[in-house]
Parts: C-alpha cells; sequence; structure tokens
C-alpha cells in the first residue's frame, strides 16, 4: 500500500511539473496571446488594410519559399532585454520549417522604443546581423521616429522578403492528398460508440465488423465520387475505427476512467466553440492550468490516504511524523525570508515532503494492491500560423528609436 502510493505521488508531481512547463512555452508577457497569425499587433498601432496586405503578403512568401515571417507589435517585454524575449518566442511560434528553421520574427516594443530582427538557424547565413542592423536603422527606425510605424514596419517586411526571394531554400513540399477530417471524425466517433456496446455486451463482433465494412465503403464511395485519393480511405477508416473501437471499449471496463474522459473531451470541445463563435483563447492555458489544478488536488488526496495509513499503522509514529512535518514548514517558512508570502510557500514544500514523511510510517504493512490507470487525451487543432521551426542561435539585430 506505501509503495503504491509513493508511485502515485511520484507520477503526479512528474505530471504537474510537465503541466507547469507546457505553461511556460510562451514568454511570461505573452502567456494569454494565441499565436496562430503572422501579423500581430497587440498595441493597436496597425490599421485593419496594413495588417491585411502583410499578412498577406507574407502567405505568397510562405507559399513561394517556405520560409516563415512573422510580425508582432507589442507594448513592452516587461523585465526581459528584447534579445531574450525575442528568442523565446521565435521558439514558442515555431517560426519555420521543421529540420530547416527558416523563420525570421520582427519585434517592435512600442513604449521601449525598441525593435529586433530574431533570426532562425537556417536563415543566419542569408540574412546576416549585419544586413538585420541595416535594415533596423534604413528602414525601420528613421519611419518610427516620424510616427510613421505602418510605414516603417511594411519597409522591414519589404527588404527581409528580398532577402529571403534571394536565397536557395529547401523546396516547398507538396501537400499530400490526405483524408478528409470530416470521414475521420465520424469514423473515431462511431468506432468509439461500437467500441463501448461491444465492451458492455450489447453488440456482437460479426456485427460490428460489418458495421465497420459497410461505414468505410459508403465513404471510400463518396472519396471516389468527389475526385479524391480513395485508396486512402481504404486504409485510413479502418484504422481509426479498429483503435477507437480498442480504446473507448478498454476505458469501458473502467467506468469512472471513461467518464472522465468524456468530460475532458467535452471540455475540449467547448473550448473549439468558444474560440471560433465568441471570443479568441488560448487553448494552452485553459488546458494546463486546469490539469494542473487536479493534479494538485490529487496530492492532497493521496497526501490524506497516506496520512490515513500512517494513523492506522502506528498513532504515535503518526504524531513523531506530524511533528517533522510542520519542522519542515517552519524551516522552509523561516529560511525564505519573504514574510507571507514565503510562509505561503512553505505550505507546497512542507506538503512534498508529508508525502514521504508519512509513507514512510506504511512501508511495512501490505493491506491487499489495486492497480488503477487514467489516461487522457485532448487535441486541438486549427489552420493557425505555425512551423515546426523556432530555433535560433540569437542571430539578428536589435536598434532603438
Amino acid at each position: 500500500m506505501g509503495r503504491f502510493l509513493r508511485q502515485s505521488a511520484w507520477g503526479l508531481v512528474l505530471l504537474l511539473f510537465s503541466a507547469l512547463a507546457l505553461a511556460q512555452t510562451v514568454p511570461p508577457a505573452l502567456v494569454n496571446v494565441a499565436l496562430n497569425q503572422r501579423v500581430i499587433d497587440l498595441t493597436h498601432t496597425l490599421d485593419t488594410a496594413t495588417q491585411q496586405r502583410l499578412t498577406e503578403q507574407l502567405a505568397d512568401l510562405e507559399q513561394r519559399k517556405g520560409a516563415q515571417i512573422a510580425v508582432m507589435l507589442l507594448p513592452s517585454t516587461g523585465d526581459v532585454d528584447i534579445q531574450t524575449f525575442s528568442t523565446q518566442l521565435l521558439r514558442a511560434w515555431k517560426l519555420g520549417r521543421k529540420g530547416i528553421d527558416d523563420g525570421i520574427l520582427l519585434l517592435v516594443a512600442k513604449d521601449d522604443r525598441k525593435a529586433r530582427i530574431e533570426v532562425g538557424y537556417g536563415l543566419e547565413g542569408l540574412v546576416t546581423d549585419l544586413l538585420s542592423h541595416r535594415i533596423i536603422e534604413e528602414q525601420l527606425t528613421p519611419a518610427f521616429r516620424q510616427g510613421d510605424y505602418a510605414g516603417g514596419v511594411q519597409r522591414a517586411v519589404d527588404a527581409l522578403s528580398v532577402l529571403v526571394e534571394g536565397g536557395d531554400l529547401p523546396a516547398v513540399d507538396q501537400p499530400l492528398e490526405t483524408v478528409d477530417e470530416t470521414a475521420v471524425l465520424l469514423a473515431l466517433i462511431l468506432g468509439a460508440i461500437g467500441g463501448v456496446l461491444l465492451a458492455s455486451g450489447k453488440l456482437h463482433w460479426r456485427r460490428g465488423l460489418i458495421a465497420g465494412l459497410v461505414l468505410t465503403v459508403l465513404l471510400t464511395a463518396l472519396a471516389a465520387i468527389n475526385g479524391k485519393a480513395w485508396p486512402i480511405y481504404v486504409l485510413a477508416l479502418p484504422f481509426c475505427l479498429s483503435i477507437s473501437a480498442a480504446i473507448f471499449g478498454a476505458l469501458w471496463q473502467a467506468k469512472a476512467v471513461f467518464y472522465c474522459v468524456l468530460a475532458l473531451m467535452a471540455y475540449s470541445v467547448g473550448l473549439g466553440l468558444v474560440d471560433h463563435y465568441l471570443t479568441e483563447v488560448s487553448f494552452m492555458n485553459w488546458l494546463a492550468w486546469p490539469l494542473a489544478a487536479l493534479v494538485v488536488l490529487g496530492l492532497y488526496l493521496v497526501l490524506l490516504a497516506v496520512m490515513r495509513a500512517a494513523w492506522n499503522h502506528s498513532r504515535l509514529g503518526f504524531c513523531v511524523q506530524t511533528l517533522m512535518v510542520l519542522g519542515v514548514y517552519g524551516a522552509a517558512g523561516y529560511l525564505l525570508e519573504m514574510g507571507l508570502d514565503g510562509w505561503l510557500f512553505a505550505l507546497p514544500i512542507s506538503s512534498f515532503a508529508a508525502l514521504f514523511i508519512y509513507g514512510q510510517g506504511t512501508g511495512g504493512s501490505s493491506a491487499g494492491s489495486s492497480d488503477r490507470s487514467s489516461s487522457s487525451s485532448s487535441s486541438s487543432s486549427g489552420g493557425g500560423f505555425s512551423g515546426g521551426g523556432g530555433s535560433s542561435g540569437g542571430g539578428g539585430a536589435s536598434g532603438s528609436w
């Protein structure tokens, strides 16, 4: 029992830190900004026509050359210097193609009166530090000093586009024929329903197999009528049906886990609907932070179970362990020297320590065993602007006006 609880605690700790790491992918000042556009103006300086023109220009450049250029205007980078900020932002935005890293970021901190061109690894030989510096000094900052921000950004983008156009970059991959997303989604949903019916004994496997074959034939015929590559449907749809049926059939054996997965899927779908119809939301925040809250709740539930086991094992030992936990809390609060905030930070520190202090008291006892597993999956996909690159060695240049 004690071993199981300690292993569960370690797993939850790792999951917590993974969620927090995901939440810190974007620089702190931009955690609520969706990086899904080529031009993002957080200062409301550029008019709609200018943003549309720049977006179309950069999209056309990416289609022909593959390189991705993004523009961001924000009030300030805060306490972070603009070079560090732009490097983090380029990485978070994943500008450029994966393995090529041919991305460029034009960052303008308007209130700081600073600008920087951050260049990905794949373009550092083409858009050198010297050329980046000249573009800032000759094209961007002169216009900014006159209050012409739209003109300065446009000239800088034009100069960067000329450099990219003249470079010898890897050819743009032609899009492959893929299965229609609606067909895949339908196959996954019907497969999940079939898996649950099979697991509950309400559907015989022969009838499920026949239904899967009929669905595959119908969607393949529809694809052939619409002129799509129908052989892909013959291969992909049975795979989606069987995988979905197997996963949800297995989840049905553990009802609590099954309903938790359904709730998480419904929550993800709700976020997608809000993002599409109401207002733009950051999926990273709305998924990572609730996950972190659930992990913290789970840790404290595990802690209560460990304390209960320690109490049942030895009440005298429980009292000694409680004094040890209080000692850890007092030492942490004193050493942090942060006043009230320090004592608040000492609470999670002492809680982690308590997991293992109380757990030692139950290590020698065994009271049966139970194996439980929970799996959750969430995916959000969209046609946002992002590549697979984002690596930069600090190439580029900064300037001010």
